[in-house]
C-alpha cells in the first residue's frame, strides 16, 4: 500500500463543514490502496467541536500527527468553543489579520508543521504529499516539504487563494506578495485539485508557465452517514424547512426570515403548518430579528449538533434551504453544505446567484431557486413549496446526479490522481 501525507489545519475534533473533505479522504483512501498519514494541529479555540467525527477517523485506523501552532486561536484554551462573532467584528479582524499575517493568521503553524513533516518523511515510506487550503499556510508547508524531500506534491484548493472574496488586502503590496507566494507554491506542485470548474479556470489562468494541470474533485457526501443514521422521530405534521451549518460573510439568514414573516402575514392559515429549524451557528443578531419579525412560534434555533445528529435532522426535514449572498466571487462558491443536502435527495430551497452552485442545483432537479436577497421572490418560492407539500408533490433529487458526489467515489478519484502523479514523477526522474 502506498502512503500519502495529508496536510490539513482543519481536522477533527474540529467541527463544521471545513473538516469534512479531508476527514472523508482519510477514511476512504485505504479502499484504493493509499494509506493516509495526517499532519494537523492540536486544536485551540474554535467555533465547534465534534468528537464523533474524530472517532470515525480513528476507527478507520488513520495515523494522525498533531503539532503545536503559534496562531491567534492559542489565545483560547484547548478545545474551547468560542462564539461566532458579529459580521462587523469579523470583518475588522480580517482586515487586521490582513495587515499582520501573510498569507493568513495560521502562519505560526508553519515551523512546527514543517519540522514534524520532515520527521515523518524520514521515518515513514511516504510516496506523495497532499496539502489542502484554507489556510494557504498549509500549501506553503506542502511546498517546503516537497522541496526538501522530493516527494510529489498535490495542492488542494477548497477556496481560491488570490481571488477569494473573503480575503482582504490592505494595500496593493499585500496582494502582490500573496501573488508571488502563490506562484512560488504552484511551481513546486506536480498537480492541483479544486472543488469546481470556476475555481479550476481561475487557478489555471494564474498558473506559471509549465505549471501543473488543475483537476476538479468536488465536495460530496458520505452515503454511510445516511445509511447508518435514522431520521429524527417526528410526531407533528408541519412543513419543516431546515438550515444546517454556519452563517458568515454575505451568507446571512435575514432575507429568508423576512420572506417567511411576509408570507405568513399574507397567508396566516399556513402558520400552524410550517416551522423553520436552524441546526448550527447563527449570527448574534438572529434571535433578536426572529423576535422582531414575530417568528418565535415558527423558528427554532437548535445550535451546533454533532455530525450524526445533524444528519438525523437533515433526514427528518421536508425541505432544506441554503443561501450564497451576492458579492464579488459568489459565482465560484459551491459550499460543502450543498452536497450534504444533495445526499438526502430532498428538495432544496436555494437563495443563490448565478454560478456553479446554481448549475449543480439545476442538474439535481429538486430545487427551488431564487436570487439571494429578493424577498418577494423568496416569498413566492415559499408559497410554491407549501402548495407542493400539501399536495404531496415535493420533488426528489436526480439519483444519477446524487451518485456523482459520493465521498467514496471521490476518494477513488483522488487515489487515481495520486497514482498518476507518482508515475509521472518516476518517469521524469
Amino acid at each position: 500500500m502506498r502512503r500519502v501525507l495529508l496536510i490539513a489545519y482543519y481536522f477533527p475534533p474540529m467541527g463544521l463543514s471545513g473538516v469534512q473533505r479531508m476527514a472523508k479522504f482519510a477514511r476512504y483512501l485505504p479502499d484504493y490502496g493509499w494509506e493516509p498519514i495526517v499532519l494537523t494541529v492540536r486544536p485551540g479555540g474554535y467555533f465547534a467541536y465534534d468528537e464523533t467525527l474524530l472517532a470515525e477517523v480513528e476507527a478507520a485506523g488513520v495515523s494522525i500527527h498533531r503539532t503545536c501552532s503559534l496562531d491567534p486561536t492559542r489565545l483560547f484554551r484547548d478545545r474551547r468553543p468560542v462564539p461566532l462573532p458579529a459580521e462587523s467584528i469579523r470583518r475588522r479582524w480580517s482586515r487586521l489579520n490582513g495587515w499582520l499575517f501573510i498569507p493568513d493568521n495560521k502562519i505560526g503553524w508553519l515551523p512546527p508543521a514543517v519540522w514534524s513533516g520532515l520527521r515523518l518523511l524520514r521515518r515513514r515510506s511516504i510516496d506523495a504529499i497532499f496539502a489542502s487550503a484554507p489556510p494557504a499556510t498549509a500549501l506553503l508547508i506542502g511546498a517546503l516539504l516537497h522541496r526538501w524531500s522530493g516527494r510529489p506534491l498535490v495542492l488542494d484548493y477548497r477556496d481560491d487563494w488570490l481571488e477569494n472574496p473573503r480575503q482582504i488586502y490592505p494595500t496593493r503590496w499585500h496582494r502582490q506578495l500573496h501573488a508571488r507566494l502563490e506562484q512560488w507554491t504552484l511551481r513546486h506542485a506536480a498537480c492541483v485539485t479544486t472543488i469546481n470548474p470556476h475555481l479550476q479556470q481561475a487557478i489555471a489562468r494564474r498558473m506559471p508557465p509549465g505549471g501543473p494541470s488543475v483537476h476538479v474533485i468536488p465536495h460530496g457526501f458520505d452515503p454511510a452517514d445516511f445509511e447508518t443514521v435514522a431520521p429524527e422521530p417526528r410526531t407533528d405534521r408541519r412543513l419543516r424547512l431546515l438550515y444546517s451549518g454556519v452563517f458568515y460573510d454575505a451568507q446571512q439568514p435575514d432575507d429568508f426570515l423576512r420572506a417567511l414573516a411576509r408570507w405568513l402575514a399574507e397567508q396566516p392559515e399556513a402558520r400552524a403548518h410550517v416551522e423553520a429549524v436552524f441546526v448550527g451557528l447563527v449570527p448574534p443578531h438572529t434571535p433578536a430579528l426572529i423576535e422582531q419579525l414575530g417568528l418565535q412560534d415558527v423558528a427554532t434555533l437548535r445550535g451546533y449538533l454533532p455530525h450524526r445528529e445533524a444528519v438525523a435532522a437533515l433526514r427528518a426535514a421536508d425541505v432544506l434551504w441554503m443561501t450564497v449572498g451576492e458579492q464579488p466571487g459568489a459565482a465560484g462558491i459551491s459550499t460543502s453544505k450543498l452536497f450534504e443536502y444533495i445526499g438526502t435527495c430532498k428538495p432544496i430551497l436555494a437563495l443563490i446567484p448565478d454560478g456553479v452552485g446554481r448549475q449543480v442545483l439545476a442538474e439535481y432537479g429538486a430545487a427551488y431557486l431564487t436570487p439571494p436577497h429578493d424577498v418577494e421572490t423568496i416569498v413566492q418560492a415559499l408559497k410554491r413549496l407549501y402548495e407542493d407539500w400539501k399536495s404531496g408533490r415535493l420533488p426528489i433529487g436526480n439519483a444519477s446526479v446524487v451518485a456523482r458526489y459520493d465521498r467514496r467515489r471521490l476518494a477513488g478519484q483522488l487515489a487515481a490522481l495520486l497514482e498518476a502523479t507518482l508515475q509521472a514523477t518516476c518517469e521524469s526522474a
